[in-house]
């Protein structure tokens, strides 16, 4: 049997084994790419979410204005009026305005705010902003 040192083969150059510098910088840069895109898509994902919830909500509001309009009794909906239709969910930590200035059971726009974004919906027209 040989002894161990038989059969290590020494560096022929003096420098360390490992990585050279380029190598952290390339994967920094990944992650840092990775990063970019994955905090675009969920703010992308987040954005579209409320502009779902706020036409879910003037649907809501619009058939909640025709039943109390058949009634004889109009009044524009609030946002406790909304609750049946739209859920818990959309409901959760959300501020609603139902807008009807002529008071003829046909909404003029929402307002939802939720977790810091307003959105404004009306028929053909949506804006989102940050909540000043």
């Amino acid at each position: 049997m040989h002894p161990i040192k038989d059969y290590q083969y020494y560096p022929t150059s003096n420098q360390p084994v490992g990585f050279s510098r380029g190598f952290p910088l390339a994967v920094v840069i990944i992650l840092c790419f990775v990063a970019a895109i994955i905090g675009g898509l969920v703010l992308s994902i987040q954005n579209s979410t409320y502009a779902a919830n706020a036409r879910l909500v003037y649907l809501a509001a619009q058939a909640r204005a025709i039943e109390s309009a058949a009634t004889g009794h109009y009044q524009v909906p609030g946002q406790a009026d909304l609750l049946d239709y739209i859920g818990v969910e959309v409901n959760q930590d959300a501020v609603i305005t139902v807008v009807d200035e002529n008071r003829d059971a046909t909404i003029d726009y929402i307002v939802y705010r939720r977790g810091g974004r307003v959105t404004s919906y009306s028929p053909g027209d949506l804006e989102a902003e940050k909540e000043k």
